[in-house]
């Protein structure tokens, strides 16, 4: 199989999976393929509507990189002040369990919007960000949150071995987890980008880590379809 006839199928896999998404129905995203990595073009008018492309694109087989170049238009009833958007996000934060409201920074400028700050957990940070993508009227986010845990706090191999056992994305998946002082390496092999991105997601929830190295592969199932092709 040559690399144009490969790069020609993920092209239409992807274009499809886009397709069959019904939160982006109307939208005309340009996809293009080379060797695993997919580049994603176009113009949508949320950026809610640009994260599920780029999500929709990472949970398709074959894809081992996302280059997202969708830039967001909003309509003039969707158009929000940055005052406007800031007291939004106020209020999302201050209704949120999870987001610890008083740790965080938030400055807009022109519908982008900047988090920084210090959180102890790295799903706090998500939670930050991942709170905000639904809102109309912004462009983009930039999460400069970092995570600080204490010296003494001391990483459990096993709870990440469990969690990703548990996952149901992951339970089959054979992943390595090693930990050398606060940090979790990951090696082993997974179908997606997405699933490689869940299982680093899923290591930073460990009390403890400072940082994960995500060593993990993408492609068994597109090695499968290679050699299923060229027989």
């Amino acid at each position: 199989m040559t690399y144009k006839q490969s790069n020609q199928t993920l092209q239409f896999t992807v274009q499809e999976a886009l397709r069959w998404e019904p939160q982006l129905q109307g939208s005309q995203f340009g996809v293009i393929a080379e060797n695993g990595i997919v580049t994603l073009t176009g113009i949508t008018d949320s950026y809610f509507k640009k994260i599920e492309a780029e999500k929709a694109t990472k949970n398709t087989a074959g894809v081992r990189a996302v280059i997202e170049r969708i830039a967001v238009v909003l309509h003039d009833n969707h158009q929000l002040s940055d005052e406007e958007i800031a007291q939004k996000i106020i209020a999302i934060y201050h209704s949120s369990f999870t987001i610890p409201e008083e740790k965080i920074k938030i400055t807009v400028e022109n519908g982008w919007v900047t988090l920084e700050g210090n959180v102890h957990w790295n799903y706090q940070k998500n939670a930050a960000e991942e709170a905000l993508q639904p809102l109309q009227g912004i462009r983009g986010i930039s999460n400069l949150i970092r995570t600080q845990t204490s010296r003494d706090s001391t990483i459990k191999k096993e709870y990440i071995q469990k969690a990703l056992h548990h996952s149901a994305l992951l339970h089959d998946t054979p992943i390595e987890v090693d930990v050398n002082n606060r940090k979790v390496t990951l090696k082993g092999s997974v179908n997606t980008l997405y699933e490689k991105e869940e299982a680093e997601r899923l290591a930073w929830n460990a009390k403890g880590v400072v940082s994960v190295d995500n060593s993990l592969v993408i492609g068994p199932l597109l090695l499968k379809s290679h050699d299923h092709e060229c027989e």
